[in-house]
């Protein structure tokens, strides 16, 4: 009687165990989406990067005002959005160095923007001369993972 008894104290930690280790995986992702969630939300639905977005995309008048200023130097309130913009990536660049993010995540959620930003030579050359290594060294991984990719 007692060998079964501990045998089925055995098979019911056993299975707590298993139990408690699929509760704590199935919140890690739930709060895992969370974050992606808030991470996608402040990028597209706050209104903070949308003009910058409008300007790259769209290649507005606005265009040649933010490469002029950002050959100059800086100093107008659109290249100050434009640096909040790279800051941005620059952080989203550092989540994937840290590995808090993957490279499919963020190509999922944000490679045309990232991408757009290498169309732009006068761009390019800012990031280079302003440090943003991080976020250099993530439009270079995901141009090469972008070449591998079937259509």
């Amino acid at each position: 009687m007692r060998d079964i008894l501990r045998t089925l104290v055995l098979l019911v930690t056993f299975v707590g165990g298993i139990w408690a280790f699929y509760t704590y995986l199935r919140n890690s992702r739930l709060r895992r989406a969370e974050w992606l969630l808030s991470v996608y939300e402040k990028f597209y639905e706050q209104d903070h990067y949308k003009r910058i977005r409008h300007v790259i995309d769209f290649q507005t008048s606005e265009l040649d005002k933010l490469g002029q200023g950002l050959e100059a130097g800086g100093g107008n309130e659109l290249v100050e959005l434009f640096v909040d913009y790279l800051n941005f990536f620059e952080f989203i660049a550092s989540l994937w160095r840290l590995r808090q993010l993957s490279l499919d995540e963020i190509r999922m959620m944000f490679e045309y923007y990232l991408m757009r930003l290498t169309d732009f030579e006068f761009i390019m050359r800012f990031i280079r001369a302003q440090g943003f290594e991080t976020l250099r060294a993530l439009l270079i991984k995901i141009q090469e993972a972008g070449q591998r990719r079937p259509c």
